[in-house]
Formats: structure tokens, sequence, C-alpha cells
């Protein structure tokens, strides 16, 4: 009976080519944009995955009360979690760092490297796949080095033969490469590991950490990210317990004598599988942040609703065609029930076909989506049996559902009417409709949340780069005779030092107490002189370091004989409790700060607020701007800032490129222009604005090749009607305007569904950010509008066309 079934849908096939190859399309690429879109989530939720007992490793992250983990912690609090715990298999530390290699053979070739030092007993928690040589005792002397493949090839030619080869670290110190690892798969929080290095080689700056003594928790550098596996069949609760007051037991110390160090200083253990989807929530470390992930597949779920909104409408509108042939199949005694299984069957073969060709074309988009969002990610989700069950389980329900009505509708067909060519499509019009409606409804909401995700991309970037509108570079490195020598380059306008970009956000933080009141946290960042200055940031009150005051910067020898000059911005000088920042200037406080690394810090010392800089915006538009406090200190410098004269950029850098080679020492000169790091900041929100105008653009062709379909129908359909109204006058035009009249009114109406369902949407997203972009009345106005004239272009051609048919032609017609 299942053959006969398929027979006669492969028949039905064959009489409307169009109608059917509109289905399977719609089908096809609405199932491919969902493959994708799961794929793509079934990477996010399985980040680190891959690794073996993934499920047994877990970081200890320290945070301060008020904020949130950070991934990181002092050196110390590797060996004392290791100390306390035997439940623990493995304790190991990775120090993110920046080298640059020599081949020991190829002293004419160098790089820069992204290292990453690790304890020796890394790989007891960390299994990477090996490409050669061997993981174990890989880093047991202190002059080993792990290399990706990428990193080995690019160095040794084949990544098989750079085992026992050595590269100088810096130029000067030789380090034996004892593996290969492959490269790590892009679903991992671990990041890019290309190099690995022993940490407790004596010159790695892990060695040096080690050998700084911590007193207080917070007065020793946070660099440090620590592991562990835990061994099998432990629990995970009393660690997390005891964890609390780990820092009471090793580092008593506390900056605030009222109150113990771990009522300042937080420590929340997470599995490693959340860490990339991670809340960020010191009370449920567990918690993941799936608001991205659930608005993604939403919009996969709308794709396939749309699709089969198209589906339901052509089979249904192409039911009258039908009806005569149900009508002769009862009359000779066919059952309902043989007629629902036999559209029943339609349902699932197109859905079946239409899910064959989509996954084709999703296989051959994932590569260009995986170079889109650098990922690797790959069709290996289609193999796990689960997987496979619940998408046949899915592809089942969407055929049933897509087919139910249609099903229902053509078998209910009574012999009498359709036999004597009664009218049978009147009520299904209604709920096409109504589909239609739904459909577009859908598409205005999608265009909208598009249009809103980007403006707010556009928004971080813009209060990122509002303060200076000449080109300013960043590079690698600063001292004395550098800045001095770019002051003198051609087409550079001004020089600073600085800790970094404060635009980057930075973790740095102290308290600041005012007189007697309660300490406020603050973050705080080493400036120079003329920074602010270089990036046009006005001030709210006061006034900048001056240099000829020989008094404004931090004394050499961190002995505090006046006040330090401070500048904060207008977050902090409210939460410090004054007014206005007029209020704040000349007012003396308490402040205390890094000074030199690795880990030597300012007593606590009086600090004069010379100034209040007008609020920028500091780390991403998602967060709040923290309360900041800036002073001149160049010691920790690392970064020199130069603001070029835009008319002269391209003669600026070859001069700036000529100062690095003579005075920027041996490693290879690395540099940024400020505006392109700012788009890095925001590259994760870019891609998700692309993806969402890549997938609304889905949703709209499906819905334009829904719409060509149906209006073909109704032009078809009405054939007769069109030559009479132009046998008795009526115009090309008239007659045009009344079809699109038809399909211009539901999507109208879709706006009165989509724009409070987006309005509410988009108002949830936006509450996430500190500063957010405004749901103006022209988003919906404009959405709407567009929605309508893409609509009015998919049918146009068939209703004109349709509408200069011959008056005799058309009578003729059936």
């Amino acid at each position: 009976m299942l053959r006969h079934y398929v027979a006669l849908a492969l028949r039905n096939v064959a009489r409307t080519k169009l109608y059917a190859a509109i289905s399977v399309v719609g089908l096809a690429i609405g199932f491919g944009a969902a493959a994708l879109i799961g794929l793509y989530v079934h990477d996010e939720l399985t980040y680190d995955g891959w690794l073996p007992n993934h499920e047994r490793i877990f970081q200890v992250s320290a945070a301060s009360s008020t904020g949130q983990p950070s991934g990181v912690g002092p050196s110390d609090l590797g060996k004392w979690v290791e100390e306390e715990y035997p439940q623990l298999e493995h304790v190991t530390r990775l120090f993110r760092d920046q080298a640059f290699f020599v081949p020991s053979d190829r002293t004419d070739f160098k790089a820069n490297e992204p290292m990453v030092w690790a304890d020796a007993n890394v790989f007891g928690v960390f299994q990477f796949p090996v490409v050669a040589g061997s993981l174990d005792g890989a880093l047991d002397k202190p002059d080993s080095l792990v290399l990706s493949r990428r990193t080995a090839a690019k160095y040794f030619g084949k990544a098989e033969s750079a085992v026992g080869k050595t590269l100088l670290l810096n130029g000067q110190q030789p380090m034996v490469v004892t593996a290969v690892i492959a490269p790590l798969p892009s679903n991992t929080a671990l990041g890019t590991i290309d190099v690995i290095g022993a940490a407790h080689a004596p010159y790695s700056p892990t060695a040096l950490q080690d050998r700084t003594p911590i007193t207080i928790f917070g007065g020793k550098l946070w660099n440090s990210a620590t592991y562990f596996l835990l061994k099998p069949n432990e629990r995970i609760e009393p660690v997390r317990e005891s964890i609390k007051t780990l820092i009471d037991r090793h580092a008593p110390m506390s900056v605030d004598a009222r109150r113990k160090p771990s009522e300042i200083w937080s420590l929340t253990i997470r599995p490693i599988g959340s860490i990339h989807l991670s809340s960020n929530d010191l009370k449920d470390p567990d918690g993941q942040a799936l608001s991205a992930v659930y608005t993604v597949s939403a919009i996969g779920l709308l794709i396939v609703l749309v699709a089969s909104i198209n589906f339901v409408n052509l089979l249904t509108a192409l039911g009258v065609r039908r009806a005569l042939e149900v009508g002769v199949r009862k009359a000779l005694g066919a059952q309902r029930s043989d007629l629902f299984k036999q559209f029943m069957t339609e349902s699932f073969l197109y859905v079946g076909v239409g899910a064959a060709v989509g996954l084709g074309l999703a296989w051959l988009a994932l590569k260009p989506l995986n170079v889109f969002l650098q990922r690797t990610i790959d069709l290996s989700m289609f193999a796990e049996p689960r997987l496979i069950a619940g998408t046949l389980v899915f592809l089942a329900v969407v055929a049933f559902l897509a087919g139910l009505y249609p099903a229902l509708v053509l078998s209910a067909y009574r012999p009498a009417t359709v036999t004597r060519g009664g009218r049978v499509s009147a009520g299904q019009a209604g709920v096409r409709q109504v589909l239609v409606v739904v459909q577009f409804a859908i598409l205005i909401a999608l265009l909208i949340s598009t249009v809103v995700t980007y403006r707010q991309m556009n928004l971080g970037m813009r209060e990122a780069l509002r303060q200076s509108t000449d080109p300013i570079l960043l590079v690698r490195g600063c001292n004395d005779s550098l800045k001095a020598e770019m002051l003198r380059a051609r087409g550079v306008l001004a020089a600073a030092c600085s800790m970094g970009a404060p635009q980057w956000g930075f973790q740095l933080g102290s308290a600041i107490r005012r007189a007697d009141r309660e300490p406020t946290p603050t973050r705080y960042l080493g400036l120079d002189f003329g920074f602010f200055e270089l990036f046009g940031m006005k001030l709210a009150a006061g006034r900048y370091w001056d240099p000829s005051l020989g008094t404004e910067s931090s004394p050499p020898d961190n002995v505090w004989k006046v006040p330090e000059a401070i500048v904060v911005n207008e977050t902090a000088a409210r939460a410090l409790g004054f007014g206005s920042p007029a209020e704040a200037v000349g007012q003396v406080v308490t402040f205390s700060h890094l000074f030199r690394q690795p880990a030597t810090f300012t007593p606590a010392h009086d600090a004069n607020i010379i100034g209040v800089v007008e609020d920028f915006q500091i780390g991403s538009v998602h967060d709040p701007i923290p309360p900041a406090t800036f002073y001149v200190d160049v010691g920790n410098a690392n970064y020199t800032n130069l603001k070029l004269d835009g008319r002269s950029t391209p003669e600026a850098l070859d001069a700036v490129d000529r100062v690095l080679k003579d005075y920027g020492g041996p490693a290879p000169p690395q540099k940024i222009f400020f505006a392109a790091s700012v788009q890095n900041m925001y590259l994760g929100l870019k891609r998700q604005t692309t993806l969402f105008s890549m997938f609304v653009g889905v949703a709209v062709l499906i819905a334009v090749l829904g719409l060509v379909g149906l209006a073909a129908h109704a032009a078809a359909s009405r054939t007769r009607e069109i030559g009479i109204r132009k046998a008795l006058g009526g115009g090309r035009w008239t007659i045009t305007r009344l079809l699109l009249w038809q399909f211009s009114r539901p999507v109208l109406l879709a706006n009165l569904i989509a724009w409070p369902a987006a309005y509410w949407a988009m108002s949830a997203w936006l509450a996430s950010f500190a500063k957010h972009v405004a749901l103006d009345w022209w988003l919906f106005a404009g959405a709407g509008a567009l929605t309508l004239v893409v609509a009015i272009a998919a049918v146009i051609v068939h209703t004109w066309g349709m509408a200069g048919v011959r008056p005799v032609t058309a009578l003729r017609y059936e």
C-alpha cells in the first residue's frame, strides 16, 4: 500500500512541477539553515566536551566580592589547592605570555608567538591529541617546549620533524621541542594554544611569580589560570564549600582590617564545560547564560516554521485541482483514512526530499561558515545515535504537523459536491491568509531584531572611538628612547606610554578610602603625561597632569613624600560621594596600586584628585562603566600610543617602522590601529549580527518563494474573472492592484503581531547592555514597509502578466 501511495505522490509531483519545486526548495533551504543553526548550537553547548575526562576538569577562579569570576588568580593559588585537597588527581596552572622565537639553525627568521607556560603535569589534566613525540614527561625538563602542528610547520617545515629541534626563546634561551600537538578544536575555553613551555624554567614568568612571596591576596598579580582533575567517584561539593575560606588559611592579611580576605575576594570552582557560556554568577558557578543560544535556536525553528507554512499553503491551494480526484476515489469506495494516509505520505515525501537536499546545502555552506566564524564545526554531530534519532523524530513531527491540515482538508471533500463542480475552497482561503500573516509577522520581527543588533554593535564602537578623529597607532613596548624618537618621526603628532588602552577594559583594582567613609572599589591604570590629551578625552572638572611640576608621577623608589596626583572618572567621583565633579577636585583620598611587576605594590598613601575625566566606555558596552582611577607611572607601560597625522598616514607608518627597527628591541614589531582593536572587541557581536542578517535573508527568500507560488495559483484560479473584468473595461493596473491587495493585506496585518513581539524581545535583549540604543518608532515602520515592498515585488510579475492576458483567451481558460 505504501508503494501505491508513493506512486500517486510522484504522479502528482509530475503534474505540478512548479509548485512541487517551490515546496521542495523552500523546505530544503529551511532545513539547510536549521541544520547549520543546529550545528552551531551543538558547538556552543559542547565546549571542551572533546577533552577526555572533561566532566572531572574544573577551574578555580578568583573574583572580588562585587565582581565576576576572572578565570585567573595569583600563582600561589594552584599550590594551595594542591596542598589541601587529596581528592584531586592533578592540579596545574597556565600562564599566558608573549614571546618571540628564532630557530637555532635559521637566525635570520623570527616571529612573535602567544605562549602558555604550564606546570609539568598539565597533560595529566588536558590530554591533547598528539601529532609527534609523546606528552608523557614532555615538560619535565625546564627547557622543554611543546608546539602545535601549525607552529611546528612554520619553523621546521614539517611538524613530524620538529621533535628534538631547538628554538631560541626571545632569540637567546635555547628550548627543545619534545612533542607536537594537533590544533585544538575551536570550541574550547582554553583559547588558541600554539606554544607550551615548562613553567618551572628559571627564566619563565611563572618561576618569577613563584619566587615572589605573597602577603595580601590582592597584592600580587593575578595571571595564573588554575585547573584541576577530580579523582573518579569524588564529589566536588565538599571542595567547593571548603575553598571559600582557602584564602583566610594561607594569606590572612587583608586590605581592610574589619573584613576577612575571603569576604573581599571570592574563589569559585567552575566545570570547564560551563566556562564558555558561564553566567559569571558567584552564587551559581554552574550557571549558564543561554540567551544567545536560545535566540539562534528560535531563529532556526522560525525558519522551519516559515518553510512549513509555505508547504501548507501551497498544498491546500492546489487542493482545488485535486477535488475531482478525491471525489472520484471516494465514489469508488476509498475511505477518508485511505486518503488521509495518501496525503500524509506526500507530506513525508516532500519533507524527506527537502531534508536530504537541505543537508547537502548545509554541507556546502559549512566551510564558508567556519571561515566566517573562525571555527572548526563539522557534521560529526549527525553521527551521534541520539542526535540521529532526535533529527529523525524532529523531521517526522514537522512532516506530520505540516501535512496534517492539508491532509484533513483534502480527504474531507464530499463526492457529491466536487463532481458537480461545487466550490470547495472557501474556508481554506481564510486559513491561508492567517498563515501568511503569521509568516510575515515572523519576518518583520526578525528584521527589526537584526537592525537593532546592528545599531547596538555600532554604538559600542562609536563609544570607544568617539574621543579622537585622527588615527591612533598602538605599538607594543615603550621606553624613553623609543618615545623620544617617535615624537621626532614624520607624521607623528603625539606619543604617550600606557599599560594599555583603557577603552579595552582593565582589571587592576584597589579600594580608595575617603575620610571616614567605607572604601570604594575602583579599577586603576598607569598612564603617561599627555595620554588623555592624545585621545581627546574631555575633562568634567579640574586638570590633567603637568610634567613641569616634577611631582605628579610615581616616585622611582616607591617612597611617597607628597600626595599622588590622580584623575578619576565621573563614575568614581559619584561612588566616592561627591555631588559634582568640581566638588571632587582638590580632595585627598587614601590609595594603593601596583608599582612594579611582578608583585611590588605601593604602600597606602595620600592621593590628590586633580581632575575628573568625563565618563568614556571602558571595556565592552555590555558592561557598566566602572569607577576608574588613573595616575602617571610608565614603569609598567607596555604600549606606546601614537597619534598620527591623518593626511599623511602612509608616510607616518613608514617613519614608525624605521624607528622600531632602530629602537624597538630585538622582538618583531607589533602594532595595531586603535580603531581596529575596538572592532576586534566587538567581533563576536558583529558576527552575531551578520548571522542574524543571513538567516533573516533565508527566511525572506523562503517567504518570497511561497508568495510566488500562491500568486501563480491565485492568478491562475482567477483567470476567467480577469477576462470578464477586462471585457467590461477594467484596465491592467486596476486588475493588478486588485490582486496585489489580496497579498498586501496579510502583510499589513502581520505588523500588529510583529511590532509588540519584537519590542518585548529587543527590550529584554538590550537590558543586558549598560548603554544601549533606543527602540525608535521608525525601526518598526521601516521593517513593515520593507517587508511590504518585498511582498509586492514577489507577486507583481505574475499579477501584471496575468492582468495583460487578452479577454478572449482568459474567457476560454478551463
